[in-house]
């Protein structure tokens, strides 16, 4: 008879994510958490997600129905009639352009705090117990203001430094400086500045949700994290991301489809409604695949704590004699028994 295996469900005690891994380590994790955790992980996206991603996919159906549906047909000329209609319809283009990316903010909010929320009640629960979206919500609920006002605060600061940024390049080209070589070195290093910021908040959430660090806290904490990890933070953010797009590349070739019946006005390819579900496929693709760069930045944040503070050994540590002693794994022989020699 095989002995009953007493090891645990991976990615269910605190230990599995609190290790300092190497590149390949944390994408591996990424996937074997997403593996380990699929259908409760699944569904609780679902309940948070779906709602934004129908409504951004109705947003983004429209703006792209009314530029598709005024290209001309192969082979004719855009007469002076159609531009103006064109014209007429920028409102409702970029009306649904808007609601779309409230949308889309809104969703890329919840699913930052349900996929942390997540992980927070998969740490609480017994290895054999499933997560279920209620207890996601009911930790997720009382902090979700804080995570609003942290992307207000974000959102404020960079359209100042933007603004800021502006009126330096503007100073510089009133002053005489305005050779294309200044402009060009100006824009360049605001680029690296704008990069630099943008790699170092990535860590911000991670930690606002799981520490529940306030604001404040959270950023003083990014920076002290990413201390000499900028290249690998950027490394696994770049390639999380570019796996991320091969897979949602999957949910976008409906849309490609209404589209080339929209240009060449293939019956029924070209309907409204079907380009509107193309893009609520999209949609929906998109804000479920966007979980792997969030789960390796994740593994990133555990990774840095842990070669920091250490915190994961020291769990370890503390946790040595206070395991019940293993039972006899076989029943063959006895403590009183000296077996065959």
């Amino acid at each position: 008879m095989q002995p009953v295996s007493t090891r645990p469900r991976p990615f269910t005690r605190e230990a599995d994510f609190r290790q300092e891994r190497d590149f390949g380590a944390k994408i591996s994790a990424t996937f074997d958490f997403i593996r380990a955790n699929f259908r409760a992980l699944v569904k609780t996206l679902a309940y948070f997600v779906l709602p934004g991603a129908l409504v951004a996919g109705v947003g983004m159906g429209t703006f792209t129905n009314l530029i598709y549906n005024q290209m001309p047909t192969p082979g004719t000329r855009r007469t002076a009639a159609a531009t103006q209609m064109s014209a007429a319809l920028l409102p409702k283009m970029f009306g649904g352009m808007g609601v779309a990316s409230l949308a889309f903010l809104v969703s890329f909010l919840l699913i930052t705090g349900a996929l942390y929320s997540f992980v927070r009640v998969r740490l609480a629960l017994p290895a054999d117990e499933d997560v279920q979206p209620s207890q996601v919500w009911a930790f997720m609920r009382p902090r979700l203001g804080k995570a609003l006002l942290a992307v207000v605060v974000l959102g404020a600061a960079g359209v100042l430094v933007s603004m800021g940024a502006g009126l330096v390049l503007a100073g510089t080209a009133a002053g005489g400086i305005s050779s294309p070589v200044a402009v060009f070195f100006g824009v360049l290093g605001l680029f690296v500045l704008f990069t630099w910021l943008a790699v170092v908040l990535t860590l911000f959430f991670p930690i606002l949700w799981l520490e529940d660090a306030g604001i404040g806290q959270a950023l003083k904490r990014a920076f002290f994290l990413v201390k000499g990890k900028w290249w690998s933070t950027f490394g696994l953010l770049l390639i999380s991301t570019i796996i991320q797009s091969f897979v949602a590349f999957v949910f976008i070739i409906p849309q490609y489809a209404v589209m080339f019946g929209k240009v060449l006005k293939i019956p029924y390819l070209d309907s409204d409604l079907l380009g509107i579900a193309g893009q609520c496929i999209y949609s929906l693709g998109l804000l479920f695949t966007y979980a792997i760069p969030l789960l390796a930045i994740m593994f990133q944040y555990f990774s840095l704590v842990e070669r920091r503070e250490g915190t994961g050994s020291f769990q370890l540590l503390g946790q040595l004699g206070q395991a019940p002693a293993p039972g006899v794994a076989s029943g063959l022989y006895r403590p009183d028994e000296e077996g065959e020699y």
